[in-house]
């Protein structure tokens, strides 16, 4: 019960502004009062030396904040505060205390002046240091939600980014099974209607599964396997193809982001004479994957490997930064009979 009064207390905006003013009375009303041990007249006179540190503090947090530091107007912000400042000190604290406070607290006090330059600094000390702490909280608020509000724009940025990517492989993963389909039916192959089913299998999971951040790796794995096997069907005999897979457990990873390698090495793996081979490995143990996709090369060939997937080897590495920042490794090896691509992923972030 103690406790939900004093919550209640603290979380009422007006109490906390009671308890910050009382709170600095307090504090150096004791400080001050060591000095002589009359610590009602201290207490006296710093609760005189409210109405110019209020009129600081809250013309500072109500008007000047909002109007200029929320807009990052940072210059006309301590200009205007230090405009206001000198203007509490000599305005309102100044003549408290001068025409107050020190004839009759301090009588044997011999002022040099109304606007002595050592006084009147003392006086423009003695009003700003009760506006540390509320333009401190303030300053610190507006850091932390300028930087909430970068951190949800440049997350809204990446995920913007990520689904245009992301949708950058359909259309040309879409032209090519349907190249491949159209193949086999010019050919009255057999396996066109094998190759329907394993089309069909593909976009199941394109529209519907992969819908999401994380995928299972093992259906990642096995879309992989539809499209290879939909590819051996377009090469038939033409082209060896070698596919292994291995994992120590099924872990969560972002869709479509192995298919983009294992289309360019189809697209610039085979050739028209045979000879052309394929070879596709991915192992996974203990939270990291490596990919290693390798294939024969030919002269009559594209071989521009710049482009992955039909989507451009830059996107692809934009892909992985976006989504595993320092978490990846990208290795290219290019000679004259092979190019092979091995891609290191940790994966410890998507358990």
């Amino acid at each position: 019960m103690t406790n939900t009064f004093f919550k209640n207390i603290f979380s009422h905006r007006l109490s906390k502004h009671i308890l910050y003013w009382v709170g600095l009375i307090i504090f150096f009303g004791i400080t001050w009062g060591t000095y002589d041990n009359d610590y009602v007249r201290s207490f006296t006179i710093q609760t005189f030396g409210l109405p110019a540190r209020m009129v600081l503090v809250y013309i500072s947090i109500y008007m000047l904040i909002p109007k200029f530091l929320l807009k990052r107007k940072f210059i006309s912000f301590i200009v205007s505060y230090l405009i206001l400042l000198l203007v509490t000190s000599i305005c309102i604290q100044r003549p408290i205390i001068y025409f107050y406070v020190e004839p009759i607290y301090f009588p044997s006090w011999n002022s040099e002046g109304y606007f002595t330059i050592t006084e009147l600094m003392n006086t423009i000390l003695d009003v700003n240091i009760a506006a540390i702490i509320p333009l401190g909280f303030s300053f610190f608020k507006f850091y932390y939600n300028s930087q909430q509000r970068t951190l949800t724009l440049e997350k809204e940025k990446i995920e913007t980014e990520l689904i245009q990517l992301r949708n950058q492989v359909h259309p040309h993963f879409l032209f090519n099974t349907l190249n491949t389909l159209y193949a086999l039916i010019i050919k009255k192959s057999n396996t066109a209607e094998t190759a329907v089913l394993k089309l069909s299998k593909l976009m199941r999971y394109m529209l519907y599964e992969a819908n999401t951040p994380k995928v299972s790796l093992v259906k990642e794995i096995e879309y992989l396997k539809n499209y290879i096997d939909l590819e051996k069907l377009r090469f038939e005999d033409s082209i060896d193809i070698s596919f292994n897979s291995e994992s120590d457990k099924d872990y969560q990873i972002s869709p479509f982001l192995l298919i983009p390698f294992v289309e360019n090495a189809f697209k610039h793996g085979t050739s028209s004479s045979k000879g052309s081979w394929i070879v596709i490995n991915i192992f996974t143990k203990k939270r990291e994957l490596i990919l290693q996709v390798e294939n024969s090369k030919f002269s009559d060939t594209n071989t521009d490997h710049d482009s992955v997937g039909g989507i451009g080897f830059n996107n692809v590495k934009k892909r992985l930064q976006l989504l595993y920042p320092d978490q990846y490794s990208l290795k290219i090896d290019d000679n004259e009979l092979s190019y092979e691509v091995i891609l290191k992923l940790n994966l410890t972030k998507n358990l």
